[in-house]
């Protein structure tokens, strides 16, 4: 069978051809997963409906298509595409004969039956900063494209997205799509991987499929523009290294700045008013650092706070301040989850559900002494959880979070989230051994893929429900970067490390950092040095913590 998981921004009358069209010409076992980035609920019915409730990206997106799959095949199609003849049997057929074939692709054609590019190059120092269209015309076999004509079945190096056959035994090999891209180059990055590890990728020239192509993402062109130059730095600092990411830095700022000098003479012209305005917005983006927040990913909203009751809560958006004193609640409440020097976290029912209620403690007159200048843990245990819930990672829902201050002195502050029939990772595996490593790699694979690094990373502070499902909480250390580094890796995993150093086998820990790196070619050439770092962490850690 194949799953066919089509991305969308919510239902319109494109989604609702595709979906027609395929119903009418597709003869093979299928299952249609529609994942819905947008606000609204889709009114359309298929197989499997996945409501994200916002804008997750693509390749997030995918992945929770791909985890609620069946099919031995994976078809990713754009919700802007119509067939006209069944051309998934035969991709798929094709890819039975080819047992090393990981990843296929259909030809895509314009409404009037003109080519489009479906061919992708992997992008390069020399790709990027000359004009691709001569390297196609110089080079056809380096770089090819609609121009080679194609009338055959080819290897390619990658292919676009828009109609994309994957193996499911491949993905199992070499993870899911990498969530730290938000847009563009994700089903390139998977390409690579897939070479890498012995794949091969092919264009099927002969099975054609209508795509409207970026109908959507035109309407956001500066931010679209934006968000290309981010991937691209991310392509190559994940492939390149630092160094290649850094002179791509560079060379992008100087071509946007030579761009906007070109076209400001023209910019009367509304085409070159356009282009000027995306080359501008690019050269912004570059001169300010490359900061989160300027492409298509948006941030989760600043929270407003209010002060009542002698307390200062921290509110997001369409939320009221709580009718409660939480320091009664607290009192209130006789299930003790951690009581340390810290904190202090009780279990009780608040409005007819269960919740978790944590304070934070006094730590001493330093650490008072700075909190006078800087966010208090509760606070930005909120917003750090407002952050995974728009990246789509689970954390319990926070439902207050406040603080009491005497002249800026913090006094006390806690945090309320909604309660789950979860255990923490230590005791889960005290219960029943092992079993959830590899879901808990995965976990914290997509967090690191996206930048995310919990920096106390204590099995404590992982939760393991019923399904499977791994929850991360504690999450006043928790920070965001553009891109993690091997070392800031090695700390991080070296601090979950430490929490079962004792208690579970090398091998096991082993198999653990095995599943974290599927897929990820540059950190897995440097596995070695990888676990040499995190044993010589752990050690560390174990001396000075436990």
């Amino acid at each position: 069978m194949v799953s066919i998981i089509i991305v969308t921004m919510g239902g319109d009358e494109m989604l609702a051809r595709c979906l027609e069209s395929l119903t009418t010409h597709v003869a093979t076992a299928h299952e249609v997963i529609l994942v819905n980035n947008g606000a609204q609920a889709l009114a359309i019915q298929a197989d499997i409906v996945i409501e994200n409730g916002r804008n997750l990206g693509f390749a997030r997106a995918v992945n929770r298509g791909i985890q609620a799959a069946h099919g031995e095949w994976i078809l990713l199609l754009n919700p802007d595409t119509l067939f006209y003849a069944d051309i998934i049997s035969p991709m798929a057929a094709f890819m039975v004969e080819h047992p090393k074939a990981g990843i296929s692709g259909a030809q895509l054609v314009f409404p009037d039956g003109r080519d489009q590019n479906s061919i992708d190059i992997i992008p390069t120092l020399a790709n990027q900063f000359v004009n691709k269209a001569l390297l196609k015309i110089l080079f056809p076999t380096a770089y090819p494209s609609k121009r080679t004509g194609f009338k055959a079945p080819v290897q390619v190096p990658s292919v676009i997205g828009a109609c994309m056959l994957l193996r499911r035994s491949m993905l199992e090999t070499i993870g899911p799509l990498d969530e730290g891209f938000f847009f563009y180059l994700e089903e390139t990055d998977l390409c690579k991987r897939a070479i890498d590890h012995g794949y091969e990728v092919w264009h099927l020239p002969m099975l054609k499929l209508i795509h409207y192509q970026g109908a959507t993402a035109r309407s956001f062109d500066v931010r679209r523009k934006v968000e290309f130059n981010r991937s691209l730095w991310r392509f190559f600092r994940k492939h390149r290294g630092p160094g290649a990411a850094c002179l791509f830095a560079l060379l992008g700022c100087l071509k946007a700045a030579i761009e906007v000098l070109t076209n400001l003479p023209l910019a009367v012209l509304p085409s070159f008013r356009s282009r000027l305005l995306r080359s501008a917005g690019v050269l912004f983006w570059y001169a300010l650092g490359m900061p989160e927040g300027f492409g298509l990913e948006r941030q989760a909203p600043d929270p407003k706070i209010v002060r009542r009751g002698g307390y200062r809560w921290l509110l997001a958006a369409g939320q009221d301040v709580p009718d409660v004193d939480p320091s009664r609640l607290m009192q209130g409440f006789s299930e003790v989850l951690n009581a340390s020097k810290t904190t202090m976290v009780k279990a009780g029912m608040y409005r007819g559900e269960r919740i978790y209620l944590k304070r934070y403690n006094f730590k001493g007159i330093k650490d008072t002494c700075k909190n006078i200048f800087r966010t208090g843990r509760a606070f930005k245990s909120a917003r750090a959880a407002d952050m995974l819930s728009a990246l789509g990672v689970d954390t319990p829902q926070v439902l207050f979070a406040c603080e009491k201050r005497l002249a800026g002195v913090l006094l006390e502050s806690y945090i309320a989230t909604r309660g789950i029939e979860a255990v923490n990772l230590v005791e889960a595996v005290e219960r029943h051994g092992p079993r959830d490593a590899a879901a808990v790699a995965r976990f914290i694979r997509r967090l690191h893929e996206m930048g995310v690094l919990p920096v106390d990373l204590k099995g404590e502070n992982l939760l393991i429900d019923a399904d499977g499902r791994v929850h991360l909480i504690d999450l006043d250390r928790l920070k965001r970067r553009r891109y993690l580094s091997l070392n800031r890796i090695a700390r991080n995993l070296s601090y979950l490390n430490a929490s079962f150093a004792r208690t579970l086998q090398p091998e096991t820990r082993l198999a653990f950092l095995g599943e974290y790196l599927k897929g990820n070619s540059a950190l897995e050439a440097r596995r070695q040095d990888l676990a040499e770092r995190i044993e010589r962490l752990t050690h560390k850690r174990l001396a000075e913590r436990y």
